[in-house]
């Protein structure tokens, strides 16, 4: 067993040394209280908005636990495989190999280890990838208060790309099962009834520039001359982003082009 593998396995393993401590949130229903005889009826709405309200944070809190406790398996999970491939790693230290037919195979058992710690970080990085797409999906939800009419043709559009979460990046694709960047913008425009060009560099002339400060959910969101994003409030955007990832939520980034669909 050489040093350079047993560093680059033990690196590997450190990334997920230690416990992950996550609270539990709150999810209790509320407890509906009884009518006040004598109070204005303007407060028994108000009362009822807010436990609705209220009821919504809570199912979200509940989510968000649900999500928190998948994270603390895959970090278990990963902590357990690459300790695995570690301790492998430990045991072949007293082989010495004394033809070459012994050397080959310890040459390959080393190789494996590498192949295997390297994959397990990976997967561990997309798992983690698809938790923080959730949350920022519940966040999103959580936050909506600057939302386009429901029945405007911007809302429709979100609605629809929204819809395509988790659908995968396929380059060329448009819809309704995989996209690329310009696929899923264009085809989430078209469910509202409005054409846009098919390509990024195209659709970056769709519409009316807009400047940042006046972002609105619906608006297509140009980090680059290459990619495109459909902007849903709150400082988050829907995007297809690259080959190889899916349909999520991200965050709305400081050096854009915006475009508004007329």
């Amino acid at each position: 067993m050489t040093a350079p593998e047993v560093e680059i396995l033990s690196r590997a393993h450190a990334l997920f040394s230690g416990r992950q401590a996550v609270g539990v949130l709150d999810t209790a229903p509320a407890v509906a209280s009884s009518p006040r005889e004598g109070l204005p009826t303007a407060y028994h709405r108000a009362a009822d908005r807010r436990r609705t309200e209220l009821d919504g944070a809570r199912r979200v809190d509940a989510e968000v636990s649900a999500i928190l406790a998948r994270v603390q398996r895959d970090h278990r999970e990963a902590q357990r495989q690459t300790r695995a491939v570690l301790d492998a790693a430990h045991a072949d230290a007293a082989a010495t190999p004394d033809n070459p037919v012994a050397q080959r195979e310890l040459l390959r058992r080393r190789a494996a280890r590498l192949r295997a710690q390297h994959a397990h970080v990976l997967a561990a990085r997309r798992r983690a990838r698809r938790r923080l797409a959730l949350l920022r999906a519940l966040g999103y939800r959580r936050g909506q208060r600057r939302l386009p009419a429901p029945n405007s043709r911007a809302a429709l559009a979100v609605r629809a790309a929204l819809s395509r979460l988790g659908c995968p990046y396929v380059w060329g694709a448009t819809g309704p099962d995989r996209f690329d960047c310009s696929g899923l913008v264009k085809w989430a425009y078209a469910q509202a009834g409005v054409p846009l060009h098919r390509t990024t560099y195209d659709q970056i002339n769709d519409g009316i520039p807009v400047p940042r400060s006046q972002i609105r959910p619906g608006d297509l969101v140009f980090p680059h001359a290459g990619h495109v994003q459909m902007a849903i409030g709150n400082g988050l955007v829907v995007e297809a982003p690259y080959s190889g990832a899916n349909v999520r939520i991200s965050r709305l980034g400081s050096d854009i082009a915006i475009r508004r669909p007329a």
